[in-house]
């Protein structure tokens, strides 16, 4: 995991913040549920801390025995139209942040509006995502 996203978590973060990490058996299941494999660094954070943010962003991932937000997300936002091969990470109600399956090779994080329409590429990589999230989050302190 970047270092610069750990010292962020260990600086702000409180208890709670994070559910914890996830086991291999969890985060299996939960791409099994999905029909996709998740990409490495997303399964890095769900191994890490499961799901959860600083200062009010919140990533959906594995909850252990709880279940998985991610597989709910995903599937609600595929009901309304959102591409089978896409993983939603952030769920805002009326947009979505979201990633391909490992399987597509493309770790850019992209955002998808309510009721359809083009993808926008929004960040390079899952860490380029949650620096600037969890940096929008502490700037807003």
């Amino acid at each position: 995991m970047n270092e610069k996203i750990i010292k962020m978590i260990e600086e702000h973060g409180e208890e709670r913040d994070f559910f914890g990490g996830a086991s291999e058996e969890d985060i299996l299941n939960a791409e099994e549920m999905l029909g996709l494999k998740f990409p490495h660094g997303y399964r890095e954070f769900l191994k890490e801390y499961g799901s959860g943010g600083i200062c009010g962003v919140e990533i959906v991932g594995v909850q252990g025995n709880l279940g998985a937000s991610v597989v709910k997300a995903t599937e609600r936002w595929r009901n309304i139209g959102l591409d089978m091969g896409l993983i939603v990470i952030e769920d805002s109600g009326e947009f979505v942040r979201c990633m391909y399956s490992a399987d597509v090779n493309d770790e850019r994080i992209f955002s998808w509006i309510r009721g359809g329409g083009e993808l926008s590429v929004r960040y390079d990589t899952f860490d380029d995502y949650i620096i600037d999230m969890f940096q929008e989050g502490i700037d807003n302190m």
